[in-house]
């Protein structure tokens, strides 16, 4: 059965708002725990949570548990006696504008807070500040100095991801580049695409944002946008980005040594792919002539030839050196030649189905 823990007195302290008597506790040291040259404040103070219908008790020390009751003077007291630690590898800062206490902020920033300056603190920083964006948040970055321009790309990309046109702007007008790559996972605007974000396109567009750009599996902000099922984006993208011509894509199917009745294939169709129920997949759809594009897996170019399919992320790739259709699973790095065109047309349920199970000639 489960037992409810009992408060210690800092923690009755505190839920009553008794200053005085959590001074003392800072004065004797009763709040702290040591061990060695490690001084710190005690993680003694309980709160029951609810997770899954269950209920679980977590420990908090007195600056969190102060912070999640309100307990502001409390927590600058706390602070003010050099017991929370500021520093950019400490999450308290990050936990005022959780709470949307920005005046807190400013207070522990006054008192020597300081958040970390690398891409990651920079993405982390901005992921809270999304949540949370109001009028202050432009003047209190400016406060920090950011070095935004070089490395608020990643920030820029959740940004475009979530919609977000108020996190987009500021940083774009910070120097951030619109066309940032986030870890191979498209710009920007491809991001915005990807979750159907028409009027981010259409805002990072107005910006500079460049359509033709693509992400480390060759998808491009319309096939990407098509792929995830947002036909107005990909519409609209469509109707604006530059044109792919046959002429282009020819010469691409040549360099990669496509068969005349494989590059025909992509041509004429059909792209949708249907395949007998009882099988893993149950359709599967090629990328249009135009839309076939190079990527790079471990440094071998290649063409990706899916653009979407059911329930699995498959990847299909023409891979020049061995002239076969080859099957990449990047979660778990199986990349392995499934068939010759000519085999694959002629049953593609068939191999298909027995790729996503890992299972091959």
């Amino acid at each position: 059965m489960y037992k409810k823990p009992s408060m210690p007195p800092a923690g009755e302290a505190i839920l009553a708002g008794d200053i005085e008597a959590v001074r003392r506790m800072i004065e004797d040291g009763s709040l702290l725990f040591k061990k060695g040259q490690i001084v710190e404040l005690r993680k003694n103070i309980p709160t029951i949570v609810h997770l899954d219908k269950k209920e679980m008790t977590i420990y908090s020390d007195a600056f969190c548990f102060a912070l999640a009751h309100d307990q502001i003077e409390i927590v600058k007291m706390l602070i003010d006696h050099g017991l929370v630690d500021l520093g950019p590898k400490s999450d308290a800062l990050l936990m005022a504008i959780r709470k949307k206490n920005f005046a807190l902020l400013d207070y522990m920033l006054d008192h020597g807070g300081q958040f970390g300056k690398k891409e990651k603190d920079i993405t982390c920083l901005f992921l809270n500040l999304s949540n949370v964006w109001d009028d202050s948040c432009p003047a209190l970055l400016d406060r920090l100095a950011l070095p935004l321009r070089e490395l608020g790309g990643t920030a820029l990309c959740y940004a475009a991801s979530d919609n977000n046109r108020a996190v987009a702007t500021y940083l774009l007008g910070a120097g951030v580049d619109v066309n940032s790559q986030s870890n191979g996972h498209g710009t920007p605007v491809l991001r915005a695409a990807v979750y159907g974000h028409t009027e981010m396109v259409r805002f990072l567009v107005k910006q500079g944002a460049d359509l033709t750009i693509k992400d480390k599996y060759g998808y491009r902000p319309y096939t990407a946008a098509r792929s995830n099922g947002h036909m107005k984006t990909a519409k609209f993208i469509k109707s604006i980005e530059p044109a792919i011509t046959e002429a282009n894509q020819d010469a691409l199917f040549e360099r990669y040594q496509v068969p005349a009745e494989m590059r025909d294939y992509f041509k004429t169709g059909p792209l949708l792919l249907k395949f007998p129920e009882g099988e893993h997949l149950g359709w599967v759809r090629l990328f249009a002539y135009t839309d076939v594009a190079e990527i790079c897996y471990q440094e071998q170019p290649l063409l990706s030839l899916v653009e979407d399919s059911e329930d699995f992320a498959v990847m299909l790739l023409w891979e020049p050196q061995s002239r076969k259709i080859w099957f990449l699973d990047i979660e778990h790095d199986i990349f392995h030649a499934v068939a010759t065109w000519e085999q694959f047309i002629q049953n593609p349920g068939y191999y298909i189905n027995r790729a996503v199970m890992w299972e091959f000639d």
